[in-house]
């Protein structure tokens, strides 16, 4: 979603051990009010079940918390829908910017008894959250939801879950392509060399022009390039760390290249400041940005990333969820039913996916709409590029990459390291730290 959403990623892990939870689960006292709901598409007139309208055998309706760190867009959407929802169930959804670092902001409030009830976030906590003990941080909704998982992508529903516990509901999956400015590029490129071709064009940083936008120091916005010729960044499977690798060096290069084009000062604020303002002709961003981004720039593309010597760069991808924390295992049911109400509401509503599709760069997730042809060409751009990715990786291990990983690219960045240096001295830190 946005800059701080991304950019944390550095810090976090999770858990290989996804079990796949096939089926409709069973609800837990609610008198099975998600109703038609686990279709996956009659909760889109916000009236039904699945709404959460009815959340408990006695009628009542409940209050719950929701975090939620977004873009403008995104925030003037879901309030939105939040309005409509309650308008629906009765109950009261009270959506809150925590401020500061939402994992941190996490770690200091749910010990402390005043976390929230839900938070959104990418699947990557899952694991990190889920194996956590005294207190625990998470919840297993299991028996609290009315919703058939095979409503979702097996991806999705995977990345919700943890030992066949289910910890949340996921509603898209994001991962960064190329924005480009159709001012400025006659005709997206489809290889490296294009690219650097039409960068050539316009990088004037001397006159504050410049020929790309992207976050080069952050390993979530450049795992594409490094992992392009096949290596993997953390090998989750083998649980090994291969950053190290030859194919990951090669990768390296790749990204030195454009490494050239950006401004420089490599945060994310200046870089995509660049863009917005019509200062470079290409970004590297996610579809978090895309509803900013069309905002600003009358005449807006996307695409996938180029290819690097014929080959697909291989983005970190993304589930984003509505995470069931848990504060939920002592609050009344009428809480319970109001958290998980929402997040089904939300998640299988056709008429909510496909806006958040059209209007914020969603990559649905909801199988009933992942093949729409409605679907925007932005969207399904960044779908392909999905297609071309992997998963980030939720092992707790994970957790000890993202940091020597950003300094060695910092190290690189500021030609302060070679690059085979920096990502061998990465790997040897990472070694250490496991």
């Amino acid at each position: 979603m946005n800059e701080k959403r991304r950019t944390l990623l550095k810090t976090m892990g999770g858990s290989t051990a996804l079990a796949a939870l096939a089926g409709c689960i069973s609800t837990g006292g609610d008198g099975g009010d998600g109703g038609d709901g686990s279709d996956g598409s009659d909760g889109s007139n916000g009236s039904d079940g699945s709404d959460g309208s009815d959340g408990s055998d006695s009628g009542t309706t409940g209050t719950t918390t929701l975090w939620a760190d977004l873009s403008a867009a995104e925030d003037e959407a879901m309030s939105g829908y939040i309005d409509e929802y309650e308008s629906d169930s009765g109950d009261t959804i009270n959506k809150e910017a925590p401020g500061g670092e939402l994992d941190q902001q996490l770690e200091t409030a749910i010990p402390a008894g005043d976390g929230p009830e839900s938070w959104i976030w990418a699947h990557d906590w899952v694991g990190r959250f889920a194996v956590r003990e005294e207190p625990p941080f998470l919840y297993d909704a299991s028996d609290d939801v009315d919703v058939s998982l095979d409503s979702y992508t097996e991806t999705a529903r995977q990345a919700a879950q943890f030992d066949g516990a289910l910890h949340g509901l996921p509603f898209a999956s994001e991962t960064v392509a190329l924005f480009y400015n159709e001012d400025m590029v006659d005709e997206p490129p489809e290889t490296m060399e294009e690219m650097v071709s039409i960068m050539d064009d316009h990088h004037d940083p001397a006159n504050g022009q410049y020929g790309l936008s992207y976050p080069v120091t952050d390993p979530y916005f450049v795992s594409g390039f490094i992992q392009a010729y096949g290596g993997d960044i953390f090998d989750e499977e083998n649980l090994k760390v291969t950053v190290d690798s030859d194919a990951c060096k090669q990768g390296i290069d790749a990204l030195e290249t454009l490494s050239d084009y950006v401004p420089s000062d490599p945060g994310y604020e200046s870089q995509i400041v660049a863009f917005a303002d019509g200062l470079a002709p290409f970004a590297i961003n996610g579809p978090w940005e895309l509803g900013n981004l069309q905002d600003e720039i009358d005449n807006l593309g996307v695409t996938t990333l180029p290819t690097v010597d014929g080959n697909n760069p291989r983005t970190y991808s993304g589930i984003q969820l509505f995470y069931f924390s848990s504060m939920l295992a002592d609050a009344d049911q009428s809480t319970v039913d109001a958290t998980t109400g929402l997040a089904e509401w939300y998640t299988t509503n056709e008429d909510i996916v496909l806006s958040n599709a059209d209007e914020q760069g969603y990559i649905p997730v909801l199988t009933n709409v992942v093949d729409n042809d409605d679907l925007s060409s932005e969207v399904q751009a960044f779908a392909q590029q999905v297609d071309h990715g992997v998963p980030i990786p939720t092992h707790p291990d994970m957790d000890s990459v993202w940091t020597p990983v950003t300094d060695a690219l910092e190290r690189v960045f500021n030609d302060e390291q070679d690059s085979d240096a920096a990502l061998d001295q990465a790997a040897s830190e990472i070694r250490e730290a496991l």
